[in-house]
């Protein structure tokens, strides 16, 4: 998959399932800080990746993804498609 897909597909998940407004969804954008991502939030997405990517994220790895940019970097480097 590309990372424009990736990203599309990502940034889909975080608008229609977290109702994150689009505008701040950039690469720069820190997740909890920004967006204020929850755990549960957190726990969201890390199912969603492992679904829509086949990459698992276990904790620690969820820790080390801080802006959206992370995210899309790890889903790209890890993807099991």
């Amino acid at each position: 998959m590309t990372r424009q897909n990736i990203i599309e597909q990502t940034n889909r998940f975080l608008i229609d399932e977290l109702d994150i407004d689009a505008k701040l969804i950039l690469p720069d954008t820190e997740l909890k800080r920004d967006i204020g991502i929850s755990s549960v939030d957190a726990v969201s997405i890390a199912i969603f990746v492992e679904q829509t990517f086949c990459c698992p994220i276990i904790m620690p790895q969820i820790k080390a993804i801080v802006t959206i940019n992370d995210l899309y970097d790890y889903i790209e480097q890890n993807q099991k498609l």
